[in-house]
């Protein structure tokens, strides 16, 4: 008689298996271009079943948004107003946003990328004008680790020692954290919503 696996040995499974640091690329590529849902959603879930793999697949979503920043940055490039009309169809951004952010790197350069996490202010936006401002590709390459790293790597290690230090409790309501944690995030966009809508 053959038995369904668990919540919990699905989640960690997934978690320990290489897909997780594909889907973390995949996912940082993805939020680099168009898609609106940031990877830290994605990065806590799979921290709290498996800190260490919870960082490999951080730092694969680090790469995934040096892969997807760079499309834009050319596409910028190339086509300046036409991206900017792109990104203003993409939810929870608007033109005010994309103009605001191309003042502030016209007045302080790259350095206002280490500003964008802590402001919610999607990376795909400074890509996209450090590309139309022409300014140095290797510094926007460099900048955007640091930008990635300074909201992914408290995400993922708070998931991740939240997860150890309650591993047991995760694994007898698996439920209940993963409603816990589904809400959170609801919150956080929600009040995101509210904010720039």
């Amino acid at each position: 008689m053959s038995t369904s696996k668990s919540s919990y040995a699905r989640l960690s499974d997934h978690a320990n298996s290489t897909g997780s640091v594909l889907v973390g690329f995949l996912w940082g590529f993805a939020e680099g271009t168009a898609f609106f849902i940031v990877p830290d959603v994605y990065l806590g879930l799979v921290a709290l079943f498996n800190w260490k793999r919870g960082l490999w697949a951080m730092a694969a979503a680090v790469v995934g948004a040096l892969v997807g920043g760079s499309v834009m940055y050319s596409l910028a490039m190339q086509d300046l107003s036409g991206i900017n009309l792109f990104l203003t169809r993409i939810p929870l951004i608007n033109a005010e946003m994309a103009a605001d952010i191309a003042n502030k790197m016209q007045a302080d350069g790259l350095i206002t990328m280490v500003n964008g996490p802590l402001r919610g202010v999607p990376y795909k936006i400074y890509a996209v004008q450090a590309g139309g401002q022409s300014l140095p590709y290797l510094s926007f390459l460099f900048m955007t680790i640091l930008a990635r790293l300074e909201r992914l790597l408290p995400v993922t290690l708070l998931a991740g020692g939240l997860g150890k230090r309650f591993s047991n409790f995760v694994e007898k309501h698996t439920g209940l954290v993963l409603v816990a944690y589904v809400l959170i995030w609801g919150i956080i966009y929600f009040l995101y919503y509210l904010r720039f809508r």
